[in-house]
């Protein structure tokens, strides 16, 4: 029959197929019976598994976006690779490969396959929009102008320094560059402020003072510093190009440093590159190089003229400094925040301005003034390289502007270490700022800030009105109370003296002002004579003896005691 004819060939091709299942050791070592039944159910059931492919179907996904901050320095995430299928098992060593083990397993009839398996649960996915972190920009405005380098307010004309080389920010084509070429005579290339409608408070445009179409500093995206024609009226960036610009991103520190960036955003940070371009970084950006020289606290800032600021006193209104008799002395130059001057050439211009604040009977203003003329007079030796003397100018303008604006705490350091303040008037004490009588003045009564709580002083001591007409024998309490009693004293007033001081060594008077300072004369006293008290009296001096007769005291006449 047909049929019979089908089967046979297809009964030899199973036979020849076990023959191979069993022909090597890979399939002996998967297939193997002799094993027994539990390891044939072990090997196919792996069989399975490394046969059959799982796909996971689509899910639903809701997504969360939420926008944080980056941290400085987050940590890295290390991602695990997962294994697309499953291992070869370690008893079918014997197999070369994937391919092998597969082969193997297909002699028990088990084929490669794939299930796909249905999500039942909704995956929700959250989407982090992280920012980049760091601080944002504020302009660095003073409460106040006054007493600073520059009032940008008043769209003055300045020059740009750079602090490293003490040389100008000048205009080179497009590009905005420290000077390289000096000619003789040299032109001054001076800025003023703008202040765009637009700008936030406290910050302004820089535009040139020059002749023809206005032209505004500019600072790009790409981080470029270069000069355009029009503001960008604010701090959106502007431009036909790609590259956009701001022009409304400059401030100014009460010191005399221009700073820029965007409010609530990012500080531009100033560089000068090896061809001397000026450009800007951001705390998110890396446009600058290892080669680059940084600007950390912006350029100079040089009024032109250099104004003056208001002048430093040695001593108040009133009084003289003295000298203690010390001999001043001098430390030489400090580098004026990094400025490296040409050749240390200001080194005795820097003594003589030392010495000169250590002199007392030398001025702020005057000591500061031949200072610079100190150091212009140092800068005439480089006269003949123009660069030279060009940066060796600008250095001393930054020194005179430091020392002319913010000198006075050391000039009142020099003062208090080298210099005593003296009233004019020689009948008057210096307390502080004030040339006061310590005589009558409740406030420095006898000395400089000892207050009188009674309100009232006479000849350095504190009097009351309280006690006024007591005399020995009716002597009321006061102070502390104890053996303190009130005298009656010349002048109409009353004095807390100790009434058991002794009336021998104290010194006859008419009137208060016979007696020292911080002495009153007082009255009607058991002495039977006026007499000077002190200030201090009250509590008594001497050392009483077991018995005995006690000498006459202010409050009590010459008597015998027996004990105390």
């Amino acid at each position: 029959m047909r049929l019979n004819s089908a089967l046979v060939p297809l009964a030899l091709l199973l036979h020849g197929a076990a023959a191979a299942c069993n022909s090597d050791n890979c399939a002996r070592a998967v297939t193997g019976t002799r094993r027994g039944d539990p390891f044939e159910t072990t090997a196919k059931a792996d069989c399975s598994r490394f046969m059959t492919k799982t796909v996971t179907g689509s899910a639903v996904t809701v997504t969360n976006t939420v926008s944080i901050t980056a941290a400085p320095n987050a940590p890295q995430a290390t991602v695990v690779k997962r294994d697309g299928t499953a291992a070869v098992p370690s008893y079918a060593s014997a197999c070369s490969g994937t391919s092998r083990y597969s082969s193997a397993c297909s002699c028990w009839g088990i084929t490669a396959g794939t299930v796909t398996v249905t999500p039942t649960s909704i995956v929700t996915a959250t989407v982090t929009v992280t920012g980049t972190p760091g601080a944002t920009y504020t302009p660095p405005v003073p409460t106040s102008y006054d007493s600073c380098v520059f009032d940008p307010s008043t769209t003055g004309d300045f020059d740009l320094l750079d602090p490293t080389s003490a040389l100008p920010i000048i205009k080179n084509g497009s590009l905005a560059m420290v000077v390289q070429d000096v000619t003789n005579p040299w032109v001054p290339v001076r800025y003023k402020t703008v202040k765009a409608a637009g700008a936030p408070n406290g910050v302004y445009d820089l535009q040139l003072v020059a002749d023809g179409a206005p032209q505004f500093l500019a600072i790009y995206k790409s981080g470029k510093v270069g000069f355009v024609s029009t503001s960008s009226n604010g701090q959106t960036y502007t431009g036909d190009g790609d590259d956009k610009y701001i022009t409304s991103a400059f401030s100014f520190t009460c010191k005399g440093r221009l700073t820029a960036g965007i409010v609530g955003g990012s500080e531009f940070h100033f560089s000068i590159t090896t061809d001397q371009r000026v450009v800007v970084t951001t705390s998110s950006s890396s446009g600058n190089t290892k080669r680059d020289i940084p600007v950390p606290d912006g350029f100079y800032v040089i009024p032109a003229p250099i104004p003056g600021a208001p002048p430093g006193q040695r001593c108040p209104a009133g009084q003289t400094a003295v000298s203690k008799g010390l001999t001043p002395t001098a430390n030489g130059c400090g580098a004026k925040d990094g400025i490296k001057v040409p050749d240390l050439s200001f080194g005795e211009c820097c003594n003589d301005h030392d010495i000169c604040y250590g002199t007392c009977s030398e001025q702020f203003g005057p000591c500061n003034s031949k200072f610079l003329s100190c150091m212009v007079g140092s800068c005439a030796k480089f006269a003949p390289i123009p660069k030279l003397f060009l940066a060796c100018n600008g250095a001393a303008a930054t020194y005179y502007l430091a020392v002319q604006f913010f000198g006075k705490n050391a000039f009142a350091a020099a003062t208090k270490e080298m210099c005593d303040c003296k009233c004019d008037d020689k009948t008057k004490t210096a307390c502080g700022d004030k040339c006061v009588d310590t005589t009558n003045d409740p406030e420095n009564c006898g000395s400089c800030f000892f207050h009188c709580p009674s309100g009232s002083c006479t000849n350095g001591a504190c009097s009351f009105n309280s006690c006024t007409g007591s005399t020995c024998g009716a002597f009321g309490p006061c102070g502390p109370g104890g053996s303190c009693v009130c005298a009656s004293i010349t002048g109409g007033t009353g004095f807390c003296v100790n009434g058991q001081t002794p009336c021998n060594g104290l010194a006859d008077c008419g009137s208060s002002a016979d007696c020292p300072l911080g002495s009153v004369c007082a009255v009607g006293t058991c002495c039977q004579r006026n007499v000077c008290i002190t200030t201090d009296a009250c509590g008594g001096f001497q050392k009483q003896q077991k018995r005995g007769w006690l000498n006459a005291t202010i409050g009590e006449p010459t008597r015998w005691v027996d004990s105390f």
